[in-house]
């Protein structure tokens, strides 16, 4: 019985991974993990580089106040050395597991994909915490509703004749975006990557598979 599970499982995990990775699922994970590791190893730089933009704009008006400038620089420095590090184990831990499309509005962004590109800092006092609000909310949703993804994928599975395919996704969907949200819980106040590295999981919302495979079945 355990030896049959087993063989069922491996066989739904490759016939995924196999149906996608002519769209890139292999390419984008492998990606993922690299960024991951470029994160870690220089997430130390955003220090030194944070510092320098600092005292280049001064502080409160452009151009003035160049030492305190500085010394906000080298705390901003370090909660963006954080930010990125954690980013960049959480990437590589987390590699061939599908993630959100993208970080866009969520979460407060990194100035730049990598620590030496420059970029353009966020401000929360000109831009507002928004981004921090959604990054909970979506953490929330994936973490705890992440099993609404097995029924879903497996629905869609059948739906489009491939139950393999669809039994694979409803076990590595749910880990990822679970993976995702605490992710996202656990650094909510840290600043991370915009893009979002690795193979995307399809819908927005746990639950959207299973209103796709309704209205797919109602046709």
């Amino acid at each position: 019985m355990k030896k049959g599970v087993v063989v069922l499982f491996v066989v739904c995990l490759l016939s995924f991974t196999s149906s996608y990775a002519q769209a890139s699922y292999v390419g984008s994970s492998v990606e993922k993990a690299k960024q991951g590791v470029v994160n870690i190893f220089t997430g130390w730089l955003e220090i030194p580089f944070q510092t320098s933009k600092g005292f280049k704009e001064g502080f409160g008006t452009p151009e003035k106040n160049k030492l305190l400038g500085g010394f906000f620089g080298i705390f901003r420095g370090f909660i963006h050395a954080t930010g990125r590090t954690v980013a960049g184990v959480y990437q590589v831990v987390t590699f061939p597991l599908p993630n959100p499309t993208s970080n866009e509005g969520v979460g407060i962004p990194l100035d730049s994909t990598n620590a030496w590109e420059g970029g353009t800092q966020y401000s929360l006092v000109n831009n507002g915490a928004g981004p921090i609000g959604k990054k909970a909310f979506r953490g929330i949703i994936n973490a705890f509703f992440a099993i609404f993804e097995v029924p879903g994928q497996i629905g869609k599975g059948f739906s489009e004749d491939k139950p393999f395919v669809g039994i694979g996704k409803a076990i590595v969907f749910p880990i990822g975006r679970f993976s995702s949200g605490v992710y996202d819980l656990a650094t909510v106040l840290l600043p991370n990557n915009v893009e979002g590295f690795g193979y995307a999981l399809e819908e927005k919302y746990p639950w959207d598979a299973l209103e796709k495979d309704r209205r797919h079945n109602e046709h």
